[in-house]
């Protein structure tokens, strides 16, 4: 074991009880010597606490954190690549499941190409009775390599998609660099997309990574990707942020929100900017359309609420809204807010009398 690197599954979980056993033994079965793994109870409040605490109790290796909230899934990622101090790290869901020589296959890969920042494998589908229900095609594996970064990052918004890719082995003196993960729609699009500004994406061919039931629909991803939503407040009031409204459009546009911050020059930060547009306009433009659309036909409700707010309440709506329609604006520009956008404007800044 002396020598090798060493790798960390940090496996977070809310109210798993009834699917953290077995991930956890998928973990605690893999080839790979130098591995530890850290559990996070984020808040669960079912049985899970008690599972954890049992394997923790029995296996040295293993290592308890427990949250007294839930955080979401932003906050428990962010804690994956936060925590410890492993050469690499793997993070990893309650509910998903991986072949016994998943981290020695992706290693072996990551040894053989020191530039490459993440190796992931294929995956397939498989319901909670344990049959098979489809294996990812080709096209959901990521090979983002080469010199060229740019071409590297263009790779991944043409081509990533969902898991498996997201899920892999992680090189940590990369994700050391990464900006803090925002609360956005599409967040692992833009992990994934810095990720390759500074290392390579690679993977092993074969199935080796089994997810469970599939994921969730693009609209409650998206709600639940909201900083409101992490702490249970709802997304229906005045102080909420209204992007999760449109997914697709806010995930093209926090990749222009990491680009822009990124330690790259100028002119390379307004090239990928420009290269986002472009890519998801061509993979999503109908859909972005349709996004684009169903937030103009909401617009005027929201903003003539605007009337009855205090200023400091009708300011922090308004800035929620011009987000939603600046992203839009962006991304689908063949569809007109404009008017919406003076008006909110108009109303934003007329003013209120304040209540004695």
């Amino acid at each position: 074991m002396s020598g090798l690197p060493t790798v960390d599954v940090t496996l977070f979980v809310h109210d798993g009880a009834a699917t953290v056993g077995a991930a956890i033994e998928s973990v605690r079965a893999q080839t790979w010597p130098a591995l530890s793994l850290t559990l996070i109870d984020d808040g669960s409040a079912d049985a899970t606490g008690a599972i954890l605490a049992e394997y923790a109790a029995r296996d040295p290796t293993i290592r308890l954190h427990r949250l007294r909230h839930n955080g979401g899934a932003v906050a428990a990622f962010q804690r994956g690549f936060w925590c410890g101090d492993s050469d690499y790290v793997m993070p990893k869901s309650a509910d998903d499941l991986i072949a016994p020589d998943f981290v020695e296959r992706c290693m072996a890969v990551l040894l053989a190409h020191p530039d490459c920042a993440l190796c992931h494998a294929g995956g397939l589908m498989f319901t909670g009775e344990s049959e098979i229900r489809s294996v990812y095609p080709d096209t959901h594996r990521l090979a983002a390599t080469g010199a060229d970064r740019a071409a590297r990052v263009r790779h991944v918004m043409v081509r990533y998609t969902s898991s498996p890719a997201f899920w892999g082995v992680y090189r940590r003196a990369v994700t050391d660099r990464l900006s803090p993960i925002r609360y956005r729609a599409g967040w692992d699009h833009v992990v994934l997309a810095e990720l390759a500004l500074w290392g390579e994406i690679r993977h092993v061919p074969e199935v080796l990574y089994w997810r469970r039931d599939g994921g969730r629909p693009v609209a409650a991803l998206a709600r639940a990707a909201t900083a409101q939503a992490r702490v249970g407040l709802t997304l229906d009031d005045s102080l909420a942020e209204q992007r999760w409204r449109t997914p697709l459009i806010t995930t093209a546009w926090a990749h222009l929100e990491m680009f822009s911050a990124v330690a790259l020059p100028h002119a390379e930060r307004l090239a990928l900017m420009a290269d986002a547009v472009a890519i998801f306009r061509a993979r999503w433009l109908p859909l972005l359309r349709r996004e684009a659309a169903a937030l103009a036909a909401w617009l005027p409700e929201p903003i003539a609420a605007l009337d009855r707010y205090d200023p400091l309440e009708a300011r922090f709506a308004a800035s929620s809204l011009a987000a939603a329609i600046d992203a839009a604006g962006a991304l689908v520009p063949e569809i007109d807010l404009t008017m919406h956008s003076l008006e909110l404007a108009a109303r934003a800044g007329a003013p209120r009398r304040v209540a004695a």
